[in-house]
C-alpha cells in the first residue's frame, strides 16, 4: 500500500511491472501499456502525474517510473500550496525508479546563492538517469538577483539533446563537450565571445541557437556547417558588431537592442529566412536607415521574410528619400506595421523590392502620429501609391493577400487596398481580417463599429479589380 503525505504520495512498496494485477472486464483503464501510460504523462504537470495514483492499483506505482519530469515552482507558490518547493523535488527524485529519464525541468523558481547546492545534487540526478532534455528556467531574485553557475560536470554530458537555460552563467574553466545536443536556448546571461567559440566547437551536431536578454555580445561567428537557425532576441545590453554565418539558413531578430547598436550582416548568403523584428532606441534614423539598406543587399536571397515596425519606419526614411531598392527573391512577406503614412512608404519599398512575391501579409495597428511625422509625410495615400514604378510583383506574382487590422484601421487602409486591388494582375485572393474589441460591450459594438464596417466593406467590393479571379474575403472577429 502506499502511504500519504500532504499532496504528494510516498511509496512503500516495490512494483513489479512485469506482473500487472488480474483485470476485470470493465478495467480499460489498467490495461494500457506502460508506453501509453508515459506518453500520457508527458502531457501532464508533474503534480497531475502523481495524482493518477489513485486511478487504479495497476496506476498506483506508475508514476514513479515517468521519463518527464517538469517541476514548476509557479504552481506551488499558489496559494493552495501547502508544500516547500525543494521538499517536492526531492520526494519525487528519491522515488523515481526510472533507470533513464527523457525530460528534466525545473521552471519558475526564484533563484538565489541559498539554492546552489540543491541544484547541483538535482543535477547529479539528472546526470545519473543520462536526461536528455534538460530546462533550468529560473527567475532572478528581486531583491538581490543571482545567477546559477553551471556546474563542471555538466559540460560533459555527452547524451545532452536539447538544454535551455535562464539566469544561468557558463564559465570557460571547462572544456564544453555536447558531442549530440541540437538545441540550446540562452536567456539572460552573460557570455562572451569565447564563449560562444568554446560552445560551437564543443558542440558539433547543434541546429539551433537562441539568445535572450543576454548581454557582452559582440561578434557572432558561426563557422559550424550544422547550426541553421539563429534566433536573438531583446539583446539591449549587448553591443552586436556583426554576424557572420555561411551556413545559417533562419536568422530572427527582434525585441529593443542596444543604445545606438549598428551592425553587420558579414556573411549570411545560405539564409533562406529572416525576421527583423527588432528595435534600437534611441535611434539615429540616417544611420539606422543605411544599415537596414546594408542588411538587404545580403539578404537578397532569402524567400521568407518578416519586417517588424521599427524596420519599416526606416525603410519609409529611404523610400521617402527615392533610394534605390534593392531587388529581393522574397515569395513570402509579413509586414507588422502602424496604420499610419508613417508606414506606407516602407510598404511600398518593401512591394518595389520583392519583384518574386506571391504571398503578402500585413498586421496592421492603429497609432497617430505626433506633429513632426505629420509635416514630414502630409500626403495622399493613394496618390503616392500611384506615383511609384517599378511594382513587379503586382504585375506578375502576387496571389494571394492577407491584411488584419481593427476596424478603425481599416479605414485608413482603403488606399491600399483599392491599389492593389487594382493593379495586382495575378490576385487570386485578398483576405480581410478585421478584429473588433470588447472594451465596449458587444452591444455598441453591432450598434456603431458594424455599421461602419458594413460601409467600409461596401467600399471594397466596388473597387475594380486587375485579377479577374481576384476573391475578396472580408471577415471580422471579436475579441
Amino acid at each position: 500500500m502506499a502511504e500519504t503525505s500532504g499532496d504528494w504520495p510516498i511509496r512503500t512498496d516495490k512494483p513489479n511491472p512485469f506482473t500487472p494485477p488480474p483485470l476485470s472486464s470493465r478495467d480499460l483503464i489498467s490495461a494500457l501499456l506502460d508506453t501509453v501510460i508515459h506518453h500520457i504523462f508527458s502531457f501532464l504537470p508533474l503534480q497531475d502525474v502523481v495524482k493518477t495514483s489513485v486511478l487504479s492499483k495497476r496506476w498506483r506505482p506508475t508514476w514513479t517510473t515517468a521519463t518527464d519530469l517538469v517541476f514548476d515552482g509557479e504552481i506551488v507558490a499558489r496559494p493552495c500550496g501547502t508544500l516547500d518547493f525543494s521538499f517536492i523535488v526531492d520526494s519525487v527524485l528519491i522515488q523515481c525508479t526510472s533507470p533513464t529519464v527523457k525530460r528534466f525541468h525545473i521552471t519558475n523558481f526564484e533563484y538565489n546563492e541559498a539554492h546552489r547546492l540543491k541544484f547541483n545534487l538535482w543535477l547529479r540526478f539528472a546526470e545519473g538517469h543520462r536526461v536528455e532534455e534538460l530546462g533550468l528556467r529560473l527567475l532572478p531574485n528581486t531583491e538581490l538577483p543571482m545567477f546559477y553557475i553551471l556546474p563542471r560536470f555538466l559540460y560533459c554530458w555527452s547524451w545532452l539533446v536539447r538544454l535551455e537555460v535562464w539566469v544561468c552563467c557558463f564559465s570557460l574553466v571547462r572544456t564544453i563537450r555536447w558531442p549530440c545536443l541540437k538545441v540550446l536556448s540562452i536567456l539572460y546571461s552573460n557570455l562572451s565571445d569565447d564563449i560562444l567559440e568554446e560552445i560551437f566547437r564543443g558542440c558539433p551536431v547543434l541546429e539551433s541557437l537562441e539568445l535572450w536578454g543576454c548581454w557582452d555580445v559582440k561578434n557572432i561567428v558561426i563557422e559550424s556547417t550544422s547550426v541553421k537557425e539563429l534566433i536573438l532576441e531583446g539583446l539591449a545590453f549587448s553591443n552586436i558588431q556583426k554576424i557572420w554565418a555561411p551556413h545559417l539558413l533562419s536568422l530572427r531578430m527582434s525585441g529593443i537592442w542596444g543604445p545606438h547598436t549598428v551592425f553587420r550582416l558579414d556573411d549570411v548568403s545560405s539564409l533562406v529566412e529572416a525576421k527583423l523584428k527588432f528595435s534600437i532606441l534611441p535611434s539615429d534614423e540616417k544611420m539606422h536607415s543605411g544599415m537596414l539598406k546594408e542588411h538587404f543587399e545580403k539578404l537578397r536571397e532569402v524567400t521568407t521574410m518578416t519586417i517588424g515596425v521599427w524596420c519599416l519606419q526606416k525603410l519609409s526614411l529611404l523610400e521617402m528619400e527615392e533610394v534605390p531598392a534593392p531587388l529581393l527573391k522574397c515569395q513570402s512577406l509579413t509586414l507588422h506595421a502602424n496604420v499610419t503614412q508613417w508606414d506606407l512608404p516602407g510598404i511600398a519599398y518593401m512591394l518595389r523590392s520583392s519583384r518574386c512575391l506571391e504571398k503578402l501579409v500585413m498586421h496592421l495597428l492603429m497609432l497617430e502620429l505626433d506633429e513632426e511625422s505629420k509635416e514630414c509625410f502630409n500626403y495622399d495615400g493613394e496618390d503616392f501609391l500611384r506615383s511609384r514604378k517599378n511594382f513587379q510583383c503586382l504585375a506578375k506574382h502576387l496571389k494571394r493577400v492577407e491584411i488584419t487590422t481593427d476596424i478603425h484601421g481599416l479605414e485608413r487602409l482603403l488606399p491600399l487596398i483599392k491599389f492593389l486591388l487594382g493593379e495586382t494582375l495575378s490576385l487570386e485572393k485578398m483576405i480581410i481580417k478585421a478584429d473588433l474589441g470588447m472594451e465596449h460591450g458587444q452591444e455598441h459594438l453591432q450598434a456603431v463599429d458594424l455599421s461602419k464596417l458594413l460601409g467600409v466593406s461596401q467600399n471594397m467590393l466596388s473597387y475594380r479589380r486587375a485579377s479577374k479571379n481576384a476573391e475578396v474575403i472580408f471577415s471580422h472577429s471579436f475579441k
